[in-house]
């Protein structure tokens, strides 16, 4: 708990100017409007959500409905207020009010009550004896704590307390809204009644938990800094605002255990690259500061639990990090491109010390190495350069991250490409283009760590590109074998060896283009219609739809289309097989052997029929018939790549007589 009060004394000695702590032997005069009280006062009690900029009118006026929501909030009964809100329990109170939810809260509370007549009056000043009644009992305090009878025991009980001192009010006189802050504001710094004599001191803000309970605090959703400009007091999904505090949060790093008191006032410009930012707000849901964490940690993954199918929690170096609400699992799951044992990984940790985002670890070799995602032209807003026209990139780096940045010449000729860049300043890079290799094919080693002639290194740092996305790839999950020209671009190298730190691929998968075999074909039935291919790839289905018609294809033609996230987006040319025959020598489980030629089958291989009428079937392999003369006009084999690069059946079509 002590380092929560240290976090909020720092919290309150940013916002204003002092914090005065009132006490019984305190006296006060009364003030102006303009004072530095009263200013202080309102500051306040904003801070805290007690009352907001729509409840200080011009009028000097505090009214009786306001005192409500006033004293409601102070003591944290705001949730009260609002299960009470939009039913009056007085004929002169409009259920629609704003404020008819405290006053319903306020009178069952005991703090107000109506007058003779039933009415609470909302609209009307509140009085002197009223305020003091309702303070008095707020804080704790009884009947049989106060000293005579009504309400000269409650006034004298507030003025003993430094509440009221300075205020020479009789007891109906009406109150000002100048005077009710500032009271209001007392009473809130004012220690509440102990149960006991042994309990500690405790203010009415620390009880209602309005602010110092941190069981009360609300975090809103983390954003992590990367490339935050804090011109533009905005990152993410939050807004900087004028006049709330930032506090930097070094307490609970457990990578390095902090020597700064929690709660270091800092300003958006202290805000550095992943660190980790929150909207903190109190029990009435008022924004109260912004929390800036700087906690990573750094190391290998050793296991990732329960399992990757359903990850919650990331284990790094043998020690266990819960995986937050917010971070994102597709990092952490099975698919293709998450991360996985063994990866050296940055994890970025919450105030709680849960993940809330990571990155790949970047070598000190490979680090300057990065994809030019996009480009474009910004016009300056600054004083220095105003309206002066530069250039900007988006760079996917090593570890994952995305940022922009200002370019120091043209970036076209770099867009989509791997390049090396360096910094310029803060926020300015110099790029250098690397030189693809488009004609070479490469074998990969994966249990050797090879490539070619080269060794890998450990943390190699693979882009895989198509004309769509680009994501970076473990060296455990490339293709093994040797590769089709063309798709390696770039290697990069390092060391007295040349060992290979950076690959560039070029749709290493073959999730671009997609071999499918045409199903039926529509045909347009007007001038203005389109032609419509029913396609098929596997267990999935597939449409296409064109306003030009693709030459020379029937059912049971192979078309390569070129795809997107599994989408088609177009047509690239008719697939040509590798084998055409009309009968079969022989088939098994797993090859097949036509025109004394052995074809090995892929895991995910297909079989179609197409019959004389022109209808597509898949089939199961064990229907192949072996032998002429078994009704077969011809057999077309297609493989993912060529036979001398491995190549595996992944499609059989027979053409039925």
């Amino acid at each position: 708990m002590h380092t929560i009060k240290r976090m909020l004394v720092k919290i309150i000695t940013i916002t204003l100017i002092s914090v005065l702590f009132f006490s019984s032997t305190c006296t006060y005069a009364a003030v102006s409007k303009s004072s530095s009280d009263y200013e202080l006062a309102v500051d306040k009690l904003k801070l805290w959500g007690v009352i907001d900029d729509t409840d200080l009118s011009s009028e000097n006026k505090m009214t009786r409905e306001l005192f409500a929501k006033i004293i409601v909030n102070s003591t944290g009964n705001n949730d009260l207020a609002k299960s009470m809100g939009g039913s009056s329990t007085f004929s002169d109170v409009s259920a629609k009010s704003s404020y008819c939810g405290y006053i319903n809260a306020s009178v069952k509370l005991g703090y107000l009550s109506a007058y003779s007549d039933g009415k609470f009056k909302p609209h009307e000043s509140i009085t002197f004896a009223q305020f003091c009644t309702a303070v008095i009992k707020a804080l704790g305090y009884t009947n049989e704590d106060v000293v005579g009878t009504w309400p000269a025991g409650y006034i004298n009980k507030a003025k003993s307390l430094g509440i009221t001192t300075g205020y020479n009010y009789s007891s109906n006189s009406a109150l000002s809204t100048e005077a009710v802050i500032i009271m209001a504001y007392r009473m809130l710094n004012t220690n509440i009644k102990k149960a006991n004599s042994q309990d500690a001191d405790t203010t009415l803000v620390e009880s209602s938990g309005i602010m110092e309970d941190k069981n009360n605090w609300v975090y809103g959703k983390p954003e992590v800094a990367l490339n935050f400009n804090p011109d533009t007091k905005r990152l993410g999904n939050i807004v900087f605002k004028d006049g709330i505090p930032i506090l930097r949060d070094t307490y609970h790093n457990t990578a390095s255990p902090a020597t700064k008191e929690i709660g270091e006032v800092i300003s958006l410009k202290d805000i550095k690259d992943k660190d980790v930012v929150y909207e903190v707000y109190n029990k009435l849901n008022v924004l109260i500061y912004y929390l800036v964490v700087d906690n990573k940690v750094e190391g290998q993954i050793t296991s990732i639990l329960p399992s990757k199918y359903s990850p919650k929690t990331v284990q790094i170096n043998n020690v266990d990090y819960e995986l937050s609400q917010y971070a994102n699992l597709k990092k952490f799951n099975s698919s293709l491109n998450s991360f996985n044992t063994g990866d050296g990984i940055t994890a970025i940790l919450g105030y709680d010390g849960k993940v809330v985002d990571a990155y790949l670890q970047a070598d000190e070799n490979n680090e300057d190495y990065a994809f030019v995602l996009n480009w474009s032209t910004m016009v300056s807003k600054e004083a220095a350069d105003y309206n002066k026209e530069y250039y900007t990139v988006e760079l996917l780096h090593v570890d994952g991250s995305q940022k922009t940045y200002k370019v120091n010449s043209d970036p076209r000729a770099y867009n989509w490409r791997l390049v090396q860049y360096s910094l310029i300043g803060d926020d300015t890079v110099a790029l250098l283009n690397m030189n693809y290799d488009i004609s070479s094919s490469y074998v990969v080693d994966i249990s050797n760590r090879k490539i070619g002639e080269y060794c890998v290194t450990d943390n190699v740092k693979i882009f895989n590109y198509t004309d769509y996305s680009v994501k970076l790839v473990r060296w455990s999950d490339i293709p093994n074998g040797r590769l089709i020209s063309g798709k390696i671009k770039y290697l990069g190298h390092t060391g007295d060896f040349d060992d290979v730190n950076v690959i560039c691929a070029y749709d290493i998968f073959n999730e671009q283009n997609k071999d499918m075999v045409v199903k039926s074909i529509e045909k347009p039935t007007g001038r203005d219609g389109s032609y419509k291919y029913e396609l098929v790839a596997g267990t999935s289905s597939y449409s296409y739809t064109t306003k030009e018609e693709i030459p020379n294809v029937d059912v049971g033609t192979v078309l390569s289309m070129k795809m997107n996230n599994d989408v088609i987006v177009g047509y690239n040319h008719i697939t040509n097989p590798v084998e055409k025959w009309w009968y079969v020598q022989a088939v098994d489980s797993k090859r097949i052997k036509i025109n004394n030629v052995i074809y090995f089958f892929s895991s995910n291989v297909s079989v179609y029929f197409n019959d004389y009428s022109g209808k597509l079937s898949a089939q199961p392999v064990s229907n192949i018939r072996v032998g002429p003369n078994q009704g077969y006009e011809s057999i077309y084999i297609y493989t993912d790549r060529p036979l001398d690069n491995g190549g595996k059946v992944t499609m059989l079509v027979f053409n039925l007589k």
